[in-house]
């Protein structure tokens, strides 16, 4: 039985994904959480909590698009997956099954369909306009802003907590070809089968995930910084936003966030 996703799990899936990737990207859990340009919220237990996006605040953003091919990931020396079996589908057909088994715990498969970056097309922009909203109080200095997100149209992930995990793979032979199932086929949606151990699995071929997203938050030495100034409006408050930073959030902050 897979387990619930909990703080522990998002823990390890955080800070296994984002080996893989630079670290400004934080790896959203879970990946079929909506999440969208412009999007502001926090962080509670690893997962981003959505609490409203800037159109909400009148502001119009300007995006960008570029398509990308998918991304597949899987913790290294950790992950190996089993050679590839056809069996009768009672519906009619052949299946495909593999085992997916983890020689160590804290370890992740991830494998996601293609689909589209999204992205604010002018950087430095978007950080003055965070910037003033943070200084006139129009938006609160507590929330991280998404300015950039790499959507999926379906993927599978799994993520053991203990070494020796071992989960059972099915797929349709027809839809996977001769190269049966590989980690990059495991994006076009897998059914589990039996496991021997605990393990946290997600599996949705059709439906629009979240690989990752890049965000700014707010710097609060400089934040801290200009309030001893005491600003209260008029030029001195146009002088503290352009004084006000906006950093990125990486995925080591979100880890670290999360209590034991």
């Amino acid at each position: 039985m897979a387990l619930l996703p909990t703080k522990s799990i998002a823990r390890i899936y955080l800070d296994e994904v984002r080996k893989g990737v630079d670290s400004s990207i934080v790896p959203v859990f879970t990946p079929d959480t909506a999440i969208d340009v412009g999007d502001f919220g926090s962080f509670e237990d690893g997962q981003f909590v959505r609490k409203g996006n800037l159109r909400g605040r009148g502001v119009e953003l300007a995006i960008d698009e570029t398509e990308h091919a998918g991304f597949h990931y899987a913790s290294s020396h950790k992950v190996q997956l089993g050679p590839s079996v056809m069996v009768p589908n009672p519906a009619g057909g052949e299946l495909v099954e593999a085992t997916l088994s983890f020689s160590r715990g804290k370890s992740v498969a991830a494998s996601f369909q293609g689909g589209r970056d999204r992205f604010v097309e002018d950087g430095d922009a978007f950080g003055e306009l965070l910037a003033g909203l943070w200084a006139r109080g129009e938006l609160r200095t507590d929330r991280a802003v998404v300015w950039s997100v790499k959507h999926a149209i379906g993927g599978t992930v799994v993520v053991a907590t203990a070494g020796g995990a071992k989960v059972k793979v099915t797929a349709d032979a027809a839809l996977l070809g001769a190269a049966g199932i590989t980690l990059q086929g495991l994006s076009l949606g897998v059914d589990f089968g039996s496991q021997n151990t605990g393990a946290w699995t997600m599996s949705k071929a059709a439906q629009p995930l979240v690989v990752w997203a890049r965000l700014l938050r707010l710097d609060h030495k400089t934040a801290a910084a200009i309030d001893g100034f005491g600003f209260e409006g008029g030029a001195d408050l146009v002088a503290r936003a352009a004084a006000l930073k906006p950093v990125e959030v990486s995925a080591e902050e979100v880890v670290a966030e999360i209590e034991e």
